[in-house]
């Protein structure tokens, strides 16, 4: 089987004198990503680290890199799909994690047990 990782670093304004490092970055998540399927990893597992490395950057508009809300506070979103299960996770406005996408792929599979709670504060959102 041939496929492909595609990255992008966020939504937003981005200025053409980072775009080398922006490059480098998405070259980073593509690469571990497939170095990672190369190895017979699951496919959702390397695009969670895919996606985690673009969130440890802080150039990107995810994660640690997040643009402010109007009360100058970060909040991410993220999601994940297993294109084999059609199962997905996902998570909106979350605070204080530095990797929401991990946050995702652990609704995405925990989901399969059944309904997921409500959690005060925090939304999480998973259907089939």
């Amino acid at each position: 089987m041939t496929g492909f990782i595609a990255v992008h670093v966020g939504a937003g304004y981005h200025g053409e004198s980072l775009r080398p490092l922006y490059m480098k970055t998405c070259k980073v998540a593509c690469s571990e990503a497939i170095s990672m399927l190369s190895d017979d990893c699951d496919a959702v597992e390397a695009v969670t680290k895919a996606v985690s490395v673009l969130e440890d950057c802080p150039l990107t508009n995810a994660g640690i890199g997040s643009n402010l809300t109007l009360l100058n506070t970060v909040e991410c979103d993220a999601g994940i799909m297993d294109g084999a299960s059609l199962n997905f996770g996902s998570v909106g406005a979350l605070c204080n994690m530095q990797n929401p996408i991990t946050v995702a792929k652990e609704l995405l599979i925990e989901q399969k047990k059944g309904i997921i709670e409500w959690w005060p504060n925090t939304t999480l959102h998973s259907c089939k």
